[in-house]
This record gives C-alpha cells, structure tokens and sequence, in this order.
C-alpha cells in the first residue's frame, strides 16, 4: 500500500523518476571511487570508460553512499560517463511526508479514522481503501507542495484558490472526503 501512496504522491508533485535522466562524466587519476552528485538515484543506465559501455559486473554502485566503484583497470585520464534515472525525493523522504500526512486525517473534525505507518512492515495500518490512499496521497502532496492550486489523480481533480494556506486546503479536502466524493470527481473551491 505504501508503494501506491508513494506513485500517487509521485505523480501529485511530478516528481517522475522514470523520466528524470542526467548524467556525470569523471576523469580517472587515482581513485576509481566516483562520488555522484544527484542524492536520489533509482537506477544507474549504463556506464562507459572512453565512451565503451561497461558490462554490469565491472562496476559496482551503492546507493547509501551514493558512490560508483569501477573494477576493471583503468589509465589515467580514462574519462568515466555514468548515466542514471533520479528523482527529486527519496522513498525514505516520501515515507517521512507521509507520515506527516497522516495526523491530519485523524484530528480534523469529520473523519474518524486514525492511520498509523509501521516503518518495520513498510506498511500503513489499518489498511487504507484505495479512497483513503487518494486523501492521504493528496495531504501529502499538500504538505510538499502547499503552492500547487491544482492536484489531479486518475479519479479525482483537486482545485484550490491560489492564496488559500496549506492548513485550509488539508482541512477542506478532509472534510469532502469525510462527506463523500463521487467515483470520478473533479473539486473546486473558490
């Protein structure tokens, strides 16, 4: 569940990790520790010495020091490509917003349910309807990007007046959701 929230807030913020690409390109001296410089690297693309791609087993990447080892030899002045897929927010900061999320479903006046994430199971419990993963998907996004006037899922359009504070537009959209929302909805508020 807590993978689908993470898409649908992904999607609310247009953080897009699947279209973000970049690269870094390094100039071998000594070391053939590469440090990268984009924090949130999903997928390292390729890797070329001098313009020849590398074979997955002649590199190693570790994403919690965010480092790229070469293990075939290299000559100094070898210039290193690595290309990678990234994205704006890490899955451990996207967890973190949503849980600042969730206290918000369960303190506003009409909605009666209080959610709680498990970082042990990676999960939210109790589990959430794929209705009440809209809302927090949607509070979320809010809270990250409270300047937004407009958040769209497959099924629901959300639209805010441009100087409406980031608390009113949690509190309202709780409180339509608490009173019903339709299968396919698009909310405005003036």
């Amino acid at each position: 569940m807590l993978n689908t929230i993470r898409r649908k807030v992904r999607a609310l913020i247009e953080d897009f990790a699947n279209i973000k690409k970049d690269f870094e390109t390094f100039e071998y001296t000594t070391s053939k520790i590469f440090t990268l410089s984009e924090p949130n690297i999903s997928s390292i693309e390729k890797v070329l010495r001098n313009g020849t791609e590398l074979g997955s087993g002649e590199y190693i990447y570790d994403s919690t020091t965010n480092k790229i080892k070469i293990i075939v030899s290299l000559t100094q002045g070898d210039i290193i490509e690595v290309d990678y897929i990234f994205s704006k927010y890490s899955d451990t900061e996207l967890n973190e917003y949503i849980r600042a999320s969730l206290p918000w479903i369960s303190i506003k006046n009409n909605y009666d349910k209080c959610f709680e994430l498990e970082t042990e199971s990676n999960g939210i419990y109790p589990t959430p309807s794929n209705r009440e993963s809209d809302l927090i998907a949607i509070i979320t996004s809010i809270i990250i990007k409270p300047n937004y006037s407009i958040y769209r899922l497959p099924n629901l359009t959300v639209r805010y007046p441009k100087n409406m504070s980031k608390e009113e537009k949690i509190q309202r959209i709780i409180s339509k959701f608490a009173s019903g929302i339709g299968i396919s909805d698009t909310i405005t508020w003036n």
